[in-house]
């Protein structure tokens, strides 16, 4: 069973997000900010990660650069979820961006995506 970390620093968005995301089969670990999200993708391995760009302290672009410097996480896909865009790093650090409020569809379509269908370089757009 794929497992899916969710991170967002507002609970009233996690939580729902984790009830739909559990709802399509995965396995799902939470975290409310890029720290814990960092430590949780370090000893979980998850197969994807779903962060939200604005957070407290370590935001979502931050996590992407630290997870891509990590050998241990970097291969993992990433979604970002955000209701501003993004700045454009100079390398991608993240596999999809999605504005919210982005259709549930949208994202689960994401998410189906990079799990049942990875590319053979997935590290490459992060």
């Amino acid at each position: 069973m794929a497992t899916v970390l969710l991170v967002d620093d507002d609970p009233n968005i996690l939580r729902p997000l984790q009830l739909l995301v559990e709802r399509e089969g995965y396995r799902v670990l939470t975290a409310q900010n890029g720290e814990t999200a960092q430590a949780v993708a370090a000893i979980e391995s998850p197969s994807l990660i779903v962060t939200d760009w604005m957070m407290p302290h370590v935001d979502g672009i931050e996590l992407c650069r630290r997870l891509k410097d990590d050998s241990a996480t970097a291969g993992i896909p990433v979604i970002m979820l955000s209701a501003a865009l993004p700045p454009h790093p100079d390398e991608p650090l993240w596999d999809v961006l999605l504005l919210k409020p982005a259709p549930i569809g949208r994202l689960i379509g994401a998410i189906h995506k990079l799990l049942d269908n990875p590319s053979p370089d997935a590290s490459r757009q992060r």
